[in-house]
């Protein structure tokens, strides 16, 4: 009897590890999607003298606002012209879905 309680319960433990994923799934952004936020952005405002390599991830709200999450630098000018950049600007393309978070490659060419 001690065994059959203690198997039940160690079951039901290793069930409830696998059935509760506290990662949200991360979208691969579309190519419309990202030619309409590389579009956003334009050039940068901002000097820099070699190549900037970031990604950043999004959300998009359910009136199509962008939500910037996090971005990826160490460099404060890259994080503050993202941001103001994409925050809150609507985006159009049909291949958005509100709520999912999307993550996306970015780089700066240098000038």
């Amino acid at each position: 009897m001690k065994k059959l309680v203690t198997l039940i319960v160690v079951t039901l433990i290793n069930f409830s590890a696998f059935a509760n994923n506290a990662d949200k799934p991360v979208k691969a952004i579309k190519s419309e999607l990202r030619t309409e936020i590389v579009k956003l952005l334009g050039k940068a405002d901002f000097d820099y003298n070699k190549n900037i390599s970031t990604s950043i991830e999004f959300t998009i709200n359910s009136k199509g606002e962008i939500i910037v999450l996090t971005v990826n630098s160490n460099n404060q000018d890259v994080d503050a012209y993202v941001k103001a950049k994409l925050n809150y600007r609507v985006i159009t393309a049909d291949s958005k879905i509100a709520g999912k978070t999307y993550r996306m490659p970015l780089t700066f060419l240098k000038k």
